[in-house]
């Protein structure tokens, strides 16, 4: 039997191997920004956040480092 932090790590894991590109990045910044935010989410600061994220980490970017940067992004949101 799997232990709670097994199970949440492997999901974490299948759902940043599903980001594969710069579009499935922000499908998923913005389901997390959904989630955090629910009825009070401004889509203009949403869009503003996420576009200053990726320029800020080009270097991940260029790389196809995607699984880092929802990972910083997820951990973006734990910090606050």
């Amino acid at each position: 039997m799997k232990n709670l932090t097994d199970f949440i790590n492997e999901c974490l894991n299948e759902a940043e191997e599903s980001i594969k590109s710069e579009k499935d990045f922000r499908a998923a910044a913005k389901a997390k920004f959904e989630e955090v935010f629910g009825d009070d989410l401004d889509e203009k600061r949403m869009k503003f956040t996420i576009d200053g994220f990726l320029k800020d980490n080009k270097e991940l970017v260029d790389k196809g480092e995607w699984a880092e940067l929802i990972g910083m992004l997820n951990q973006s949101f734990a910090d606050n």
